[in-house]
């Protein structure tokens, strides 16, 4: 006990006894220690029902039925001990506060007993009575203190302090009857019996108690591990059946379903769509607003029981939901690079097929028409006409050069028409280099070092677009200068072409062209992004966002 209530103690003693004769303060060295052992334990009456009473107030019940109010005040007030004092935590207002609750309240009870022997008479059974007004009294007068202080000190209401502090009817009949009983059995050992009879009914009382408060917790903690337990259990259930869950419609049939078991609970329902009625518990599904888990009025205390178990099936649902969403958008992206990749290489066997078109209808016929002039020139030799063989030879000479150009120019654009994978900053860097040496534009390229690991079907798409945006500039942009961006952002590749040419407005002509409509076709297969920006005389800046995952 701390140094000011053990002082506070003694000076209520000094100043109460100051009053009282000699036999009181004689009596007070019995009552008073046993008032402060009592009233640091509590008696377990009826655990069943939770219902607990402090033991002090019972002994401050017994001493207002045998003593006057004076010294019960004496007993109270000196006697009144508590564990937040033992252990340095009550503050001196609370210690004051404390001591005068019980010394009112015990006086009160004095008062009431005098009043009930006034009318019935004080013999033996008038006691009966007696102690039962006492513990009422005591209880009614703290009650009502209780409330003031939680007015006073914590700006409660009257409804709300009275609500705090009072039990409800049937835990303070219960409360009454059984204190009534022990405050009776304490005044018939005490005046019938010895006071030594108190003490030693009071240690096997206290034995019995504290076995029974040692099962009880035993008890009690049993119970809650058996809850954990089922707890554990169901959301056990809930994640494996959620785990081969493939279709968001099933989640909320088979989570409300174990919820419902597990529960218990009248009505459970898994809310994905927030459409649901309010008016009950709603526990957010994380991850998935405005979904929630939604239980109904009647609930309400179940809803605070399993606070943490409810809690932990919302996350699985947020986690399933969050992995079919997963699941969906990687399908879909899968889907759509499978389709741009047969889109390009679709357009890859096109190209192939219109160069060797061009093979055959451009570069055999000036080999043939070569070696047809050769074959003249071997008659014209052979009928000693040296003059006009030489001609023709000089001819064949000019179609075989003709040749070996288109055949160049037919291979180079083979070879600019594909990339193998991981080579796109290498195959820009090539495309620029032949811009600048047929233009004499001045083009540079700015990337990562090392580039990141993309998808082939990403990486043909970067390229085909800074291919196809190259191919534009060179025809219609008259610029300068020309620049490639790549950007590795998150999980999306960013390529900007910009150029300082003559520019124009893409909203009048850019997207009608094939080329950029076929540009902008292949970013939204690949669930990407493709705009054009400029103006005339500004130049033009061309954007490509696919995503690489």
């Amino acid at each position: 006990m701390t140094a000011y209530s053990a002082a506070l103690a003694l000076c209520c003693g000094a100043i109460i006894a100051s009053a009282f004769p000699s036999s009181y303060l004689q009596d007070g060295l019995f009552w008073i220690p046993l008032i402060a052992v009592a009233n640091l334990t509590t008696l377990s009456i009826l655990p069943e029902v939770d219902v607990e009473s402090p033991l002090g107030p019972i002994v401050i019940a017994s001493a207002a039925v045998v003593y006057p109010p004076a010294a019960v005040t004496l007993f109270a007030c000196v006697g009144a001990l508590f564990w937040r004092e033992v252990r340095g935590e009550a503050p001196l207002v609370m210690a004051v506060f404390n001591r005068a609750m019980y010394g009112l309240a015990g006086a009160t009870s004095a008062v009431a007993v005098g009043v009930v022997y006034a009318l019935v008479g004080s013999g033996s059974w008038q006691i009966v009575p007696a102690a039962l007004v006492a513990v009422v009294c005591f209880d009614a007068v703290n009650t009502v203190l209780l409330a003031v202080m939680l007015v006073v000190r914590r700006g409660r209401s009257w409804r709300q302090a009275i609500s705090e502090s009072a039990n409800p009817f049937p835990r303070f009949t219960l409360n009454a009857a059984v204190s009534a009983m022990m405050s009776l059995l304490i005044v018939v050992l005490v005046q019938d019996v010895s006071r030594w009879a108190v003490v030693l009914v009071a240690v096997p009382f206290w034995l019995s108690h504290s076995a029974q408060q040692s099962a009880r917790t035993a008890q009690d903690r049993a119970e809650e591990l058996a809850a954990r337990v089922l707890e554990l259990e169901m959301l056990n259930r809930l994640s494996g059946e959620l785990l081969s869950v493939h279709d968001a419609d099933d989640v909320a049939p088979i989570a409300t379903k174990t919820l419902d078991r597990a529960l218990d609970a009248t009505s459970v329902v898994v809310d994905l769509t927030g459409d649901a009625a309010s008016g009950g518990v709603r526990i957010d599904i994380p991850g998935a607003d405005p979904a929630a888990i939604v239980l109904s009025a009647d609930d309400t205390a179940r809803a605070d029981a399993s606070g943490a178990v409810i809690e932990a099936a919302a996350s699985l649902i947020g986690l399933t939901l969050t992995r079919l969403q997963v699941e969906a958008e990687l399908a879909a992206t899968e889907r759509a690079r499978t389709a741009l990749t047969a889109r390009i290489l679709e357009e890859a066997t096109h190209e192939r097929s219109r160069i060797a078109m061009e093979v055959h209808d451009d570069v055999l016929p000036l080999f043939a028409a070569a070696q047809m002039q050769i074959d003249n020139a071997d008659m014209l030799i052979e009928m000693n006409d040296p003059a006009r063989a030489s001609e023709v030879v000089e001819k064949a000479t000019l179609g075989v050069s003709d040749g070996i150009r288109a055949l160049r120019d037919t291979l180079e654009s083979l070879r600019q028409s594909t990339i193998v994978p991981g080579t796109v900053s290498e195959g820009v860097h090539k495309l620029l280099a032949d811009l600048q040496a047929r233009t004499g534009v001045r083009a540079t390229v700015t990337a990562p070092d090392p580039m990141p690991e993309l998808p082939f079907a990403v990486e043909l798409l970067a390229y085909e677009t800074v291919r196809g945006s190259l191919a534009n500039v060179e025809k219609h942009a008259h610029a300068s200068s020309v620049h490639v961006e790549f950007r590795h952002e998150g999980d999306r590749l960013v390529v900007l072409m910009r150029d300082d040419g003559r520019g124009f407005d893409p909203t009048k002509v850019g997207m009608r062209s094939h080329g950029v409509a076929l540009m902008q076709q292949r970013a939204e297969l690949a669930r990407g992004r493709f705009d054009i920006t400029g103006a005339p005389d500004r130049g033009t800046t061309v954007r490509l966002e696919v995503p690489t995952w």
